[in-house]
């Protein structure tokens, strides 16, 4: 195939579902720095750094564990970076979900937040346009199939192009200089379209029946939900620190009606596992430990399964790969708008004027499907939030 019909691939899948690329993207980009946002908008949640320090688990949980007599507390997280104050979160008398913040040394309780905050509504609008899930999760690993189609042809039709990472932007008219920013943009944008396009496929081959197999976490012999006493709690820290000293604990999660045990999770040097590739697993009547998962002995498939989020996230080097994250999410998302933008650019020379409206008749069909999956995803959002 020649670098003119690559062209026409290029353009077809670039702008047929622009809209709800640019959605995607724009969702995407957001997600990254989500718990940030989270902490700009609600003041409980923010902790003078000079007053933080390391995590007083047993004073946090006493305090948290009492502090709403008529609530369940289901899980207790250490904070993210050392400005964000430790999160429990709650189960009510309804059965709904809230958060409670408190200082991470102190103890000391800040105020609450919804369990609906920014942080879900981005990852759940990026990952599955709140839709059913294998349906929405498949249409977004679908927009990513287009999206590494996209990212294959713009190698083709842009010759050598690995020389053009300092090539400056002509200014000889509007078409040439959007369509020098167009390549730019892709080149300099080029590994994280690759990261996300990989892990996308990823995504959709564990929705449809390629999904890991993880270790069981052991489960206590009796049935009844309740969590353990402060001085229960401290025994199973000491545990930890003495048996895994290398396991940097991150969340404690405590039995509810389908977990009856204690599990905490965290890091351990591994590189590019989630939280719960290492876990201690407790029985909370006796503080008896039950079982551990190692990041390290999980297989080659688990493995994958493990790097696909920190990657696809930028959570693999703390605030700092996800700022470099968020700043390259934000020049594919302004590439995806250019290359739509260039498309009626192009359109209206060969044409008619008008650009706005030589991009909708180029979308033609897709345009209107992307308006309803975007409109359903706000619709659902409205629902599901107020």
């Amino acid at each position: 195939m020649d670098r003119a019909n690559w062209y026409k691939v290029h353009s077809w899948v670039g702008l047929k579902l622009a809209i709800l690329l640019c959605f995607i993207l724009v969702t995407g980009t957001l997600a990254v720095l989500s718990h940030e946002l989270d902490w700009l908008s609600n003041s409980a949640m923010r902790v003078d750094t000079g007053s933080s320090g390391p995590m007083d688990w047993p004073r946090v949980y006493e305090m948290a564990d009492r502090h709403f007599s008529g609530a369940r507390l289901t899980s207790l997280s250490a904070p993210p970076d050392p400005w964000f104050a430790a999160e429990a979160v709650y189960l009510d008398e309804h059965g709904e979900r809230f958060r409670g913040f408190f200082h991470p040394v102190s103890g000391e309780f800040q105020g609450t937040g919804r369990w609906h905050n920014w942080q879900r509504f981005f990852r759940m609008s990026h990952r599955h346009l709140m839709l059913p899930l294998p349906l929405g999760i498949t249409l977004v690993c679908l927009v990513g199939l287009l999206l590494t189609g996209s990212l294959l042809s713009g190698t083709v039709i842009y010759r050598h192009w690995w020389r053009g990472f300092f090539r400056r932007p002509r200014t000889t008219n509007a078409r040439v200089f959007w369509g020098d920013l167009h390549r730019l943009a892709g080149l300099w944008s080029f590994w994280l379209i690759l990261i996300i396009c990989l892990t996308g496929i990823w995504y959709l081959i564990e929705q449809w029946g390629g999904r890991a197999s993880y270790p069981a976490n052991a489960r206590p012999a009796h049935q009844q939900v309740f969590n353990p006493v402060p001085g229960q709690l401290t025994r199973m820290l000491s545990q930890v620190a003495a048996e895994r000293p290398e396991l940097t604990l991150s969340t404690i999660f405590f039995p509810t009606a389908n977990r009856n045990a204690v599990v905490m999770e965290g890091q351990a040097r591994e590189l590019l596992v989630r939280d719960r590739a290492n876990n201690m697993v407790f029985d909370p009547l006796d503080g008896q430990l039950l079982s551990s998962r190692y990041g390290k002995d999980l297989s080659w498939h688990v493995r994958i399964s493990e790097a696909a989020d920190p990657l696809h996230f930028g959570t693999w080097g703390g605030f700092a790969s996800k700022l470099l994250y968020f700043t390259f999410g934000v020049v594919m998302s302004a590439l995806a708008v250019i290359g739509t933008y260039l498309y009626g650019l192009r359109a209206s020379r060969r044409t008619r004027p008008g650009k706005m409206g030589n991009i909708w008749r180029g979308m033609h069909w897709g345009g209107w499907l992307s308006v309803l999956f975007v409109v359903l995803c706000l619709y659902n959002t409205a629902i599901l939030f107020s």
